[in-house]
Formats: C-alpha cells, sequence, structure tokens
C-alpha cells in the first residue's frame, strides 16, 4: 500500500468513518439458475448430501462448537446497511442462529431443492448457494463451500450485494 493511501486511511479514521470496505466485487455475468437447469430429484438429491458447518470469521459469539474469530473490519448486517457498505469485508450472521444448527441446514437445503445456485458443470454440491431469511424476506445469505468440502459456511449480503452481485434475482 502506498504511502498516500495509508495516509487517506488514517485521516478517515481520525474523522471518524468506518474504512472496513474493499473494493467492489465484479458484477457476475447473468447466469441460469439450476432450477431452470437441473431436475427436481437432481436439486433434491444434492440438497440431502448438504450441510452447515459454519466459520468461525462470520460470527462474534461461540456456535457450533466453534470459537468466535471474526475478520478484521467484520461487521453486522444492520451496520453495513446503517453506514451504506456497499462491499462490506466480512459480515457477522445474525445471533439469531447461534443454537440452531438443524434451521441453519434445513434453509441452506431448501435453497439448493428451490434450485438458488447455478449447477456445478462436474455434478456434485454447488460452490456458492443463496437464500432468503424466512423471517426478513429482504435479507439474503450467500453459503460457500468449505474448503476441504466439509459443508458449507455462510453469511448475509448487503441490500447492494443481493441486488447487484448476484448472476440471477433470487425469488
Amino acid at each position: 500500500m502506498s504511502g498516500g493511501k495509508r495516509w487517506q486511511i488514517y485521516k478517515q479514521r481520525r474523522r471518524g468513518a468506518d474504512v472496513s470496505f474493499k473494493k467492489p466485487r465484479p458484477r457476475p455475468p447473468a447466469a441460469a439458475p439450476a432450477r431452470e437447469t437441473l431436475s427436481e430429484a437432481s436439486r433434491a438429491e444434492l440438497a440431502s448430501k448438504a450441510h452447515y458447518v459454519g466459520s468461525p470469521y462470520h460470527t462474534d459469539i461461540p456456535k457450533f462448537g466453534l470459537q468466535a474469530n471474526p475478520r478484521t473490519g467484520a461487521t453486522t448486517i444492520e451496520r453495513a446497511e446503517d453506514q451504506r457498505l456497499k462491499n462490506p469485508t466480512c459480515t457477522i450472521c445474525p445471533r439469531k442462529w447461534a443454537r440452531r444448527l438443524d434451521e441453519v441446514t434445513a434453509l441452506l437445503r431448501r435453497a439448493i431443492e428451490a434450485g438458488n445456485y447455478i449447477a456445478n458443470p462436474h455434478g456434485g454440491l454447488p460452490a456458492v448457494v443463496w437464500a432468503r431469511d424466512p423471517a426478513n424476506e429482504s435479507l439474503v445469505y450467500e453459503a460457500k463451500l468449505s474448503q476441504p468440502p466439509g459443508g458449507y459456511k455462510g453469511y448475509p449480503l448487503t441490500q447492494y450485494q443481493a441486488e447487484y452481485n448476484l448472476p440471477f434475482r433470487i425469488p
């Protein structure tokens, strides 16, 4: 990072501005969701294999046997929206999911059954799945397949990310 950029960030922090953002993701090309390319039976089979494992980087409290270790700049979705951050570095999952692993896994599986992902051309579990919060239709979660594939980790997206950074609209 150049000295000029460091000075800019220093001045912003002194004024109390939140600098926990990074360059916006490029808008992905439009793609057909799996609901248009795979049969219901294929999606149901994939959904039965999916499970949620969580991530210490997207929580601020211990959950699912993980100790909280949020990334630098991690923020709650409410704070990101209040500060109008389009692409925060890292968002923290709402605490309401902390003791509800079965419900989180069920939400993930329903999203796969609904085809809210782009089908993997090689078969197998999708790399990324999107789901709407059942209690808050304006909140969209993104779940990524953990490496090595041991399950999914997820986090909420800002309104901007849900509107502009996804390859198709989430019903």
